[in-house]
C-alpha cells in the first residue's frame, strides 16, 4: 500500500486553495452564526435595565455610605464611583435595552423616537425596581458599621472626655471652634445616601443645578448615540460627563441627574431608619429632582432637534 503523501509533497497551489476555502468555511460559518442571533424581546431588554440600575444604584449608594461627600475624598470618590459604573453598565448593556437606567433619558429617547412610547412605562418600571434592590441592598450592608461624625463641642449636651475634644476650622462660618467625634451608624449618618438639597442653597439653585448638569447629561448621549453610531468610546465620554456634572455640583444637590438615583434612597430611608435619624426636611425639596432632570431632558430634545441634529434638524 502506498503511504499517503505528505503535506509537502502537496503541490503549492493546491495547499494555497485549501488555505483559502478553510477560510471561507470559516467565514461562512461566522455569518450564519449571526444570521442566527435571537433580537432582544421587551422581557430581556426590561431586565438589562433592572441588573445596569441595580449596579448603578448599588455602587452610588454604598459608596456614600463610605465617604461624606462634603469632604474632598468623599466628592472625588463620589464622582469617580458614578462615572466609572456608568462606563462599565453601558459597555456591558447598550446592545441590549440601549443602555438607559434613567427615566428622563427614556423620556428623550421617546421624543427622538428611538424608543417606543409603549415601552416607556416598562422601562421605568424596570428602573425603579432595580434602584430599590440596589439600594435596599447597600443599606443591609452598612446598618451596622460605625460612621465618625464631627460635632460642635458647645452643643454636645453631655461630659466628654478631654481626649475626645479637638480644634477645628468651621468654612462656612469662618471661625475655629472645639469640637468632638461621635459615633453613629454608617447608614444613619448618610440617610441611605441620599441626595438631597444643600442647607446654604436655595430650592431654586438646585433646580437650576439639576436642569442644567441634565441637560449636559442628556445632550452628551443624543451626540454619541442617536447623531451617530455608538462606538466602543461612547460610555467612556457619557461617564466622563456624569463625573464632571458631580464635582460642578454635587455641593449643591448631589448631582442627581436621574429620579431613580435620588427618590431609592429617600424610600429605603424611610423603610430602615427611625423619623429621628431623617434630616429636616427630607422629603420637602424632593420635587427638584423630578422636575430639574426632566425639563433638562427636554431642553436637551428641542436644543438637539432645533441645532445639532446632523439629519433633520429645524434649522439649518
Amino acid at each position: 500500500m502506498t503511504p499517503p503523501p505528505l503535506n509537502n509533497d502537496v503541490p503549492i497551489g493546491h495547499r494555497r486553495k485549501s488555505f483559502i476555502s478553510s477560510i471561507q468555511g470559516a467565514m461562512s460559518t461566522n455569518n450564519q452564526k449571526a444570521d442566527r442571533v435571537k433580537p432582544y424581546s421587551l422581557i430581556s431588554r426590561c431586565y438589562a435595565e433592572f441588573l445596569g440600575t441595580f449596579i448603578f444604584i448599588f455602587s452610588g449608594t454604598m459608596q456614600a455610605n463610605v465617604y461624606d461627600i462634603s469632604q474632598p475624598v468623599g466628592l472625588s470618590h463620589a464622582a469617580l464611583t458614578h462615572g466609572f459604573a456608568t462606563i462599565v453598565v453601558i459597555a456591558v448593556f447598550g446592545k441590549i435595552s440601549g443602555a438607559h437606567f434613567n427615566p428622563v433619558v427614556s423620556w428623550a429617547m421617546v421624543l427622538c423616537q428611538k424608543l417606543p412610547p409603549l415601552a416607556l412605562p416598562f422601562y421605568m418600571a424596570s428602573q425603579f425596581f432595580g434602584g430599590f434592590c440596589g439600594n435596599l441592598l447597600s443599606a443591609c450592608l452598612q446598618r451596622k458599621r460605625d460612621f465618625l461624625v464631627w460635632e460642635n463641642y458647645s452643643t454636645i449636651r453631655y461630659t466628654l472626655p478631654s481626649q475626645g475634644v479637638e480644634y477645628g476650622y468651621d468654612k462656612v462660618h469662618n471661625s475655629t471652634y472645639e469640637k468632638t467625634i461621635l459615633l453613629t451608624t454608617q447608614l444613619s449618618a448618610t440617610s441611605s445616601g441620599i441626595t438631597h438639597l444643600g442647607v446654604n442653597h436655595e430650592w431654586w439653585e438646585g433646580l437650576m443645578s439639576e436642569t442644567i448638569t441634565t441637560y449636559f447629561f442628556v445632550t452628551v448621549i443624543l451626540m454619541l448615540v442617536v447623531d451617530s453610531e455608538p462606538t466602543e468610546a461612547t460610555p467612556l465620554y457619557i461617564g466622563l460627563m456624569v463625573i464632571v456634572n458631580i464635582f460642578a455640583t454635587a455641593s449643591i444637590t448631589g448631582t442627581a441627574m436621574n429620579p431613580v438615583r435620588a427618590l431609592s434612597p429617600n424610600v429605603v430611608a424611610e423603610i430602615v431608619l427611625s423619623t429621628s435619624s431623617l434630616p429636616s426636611k427630607f422629603w420637602t425639596y424632593h420635587y427638584i429632582y423630578w422636575a430639574g432632570p426632566y425639563l433638562g431632558s427636554t431642553i436637551a430634545v428641542l436644543g438637539y432637534k432645533l441645532l445639532l441634529s446632523k439629519t433633520d434638524r429645524l434649522i439649518p
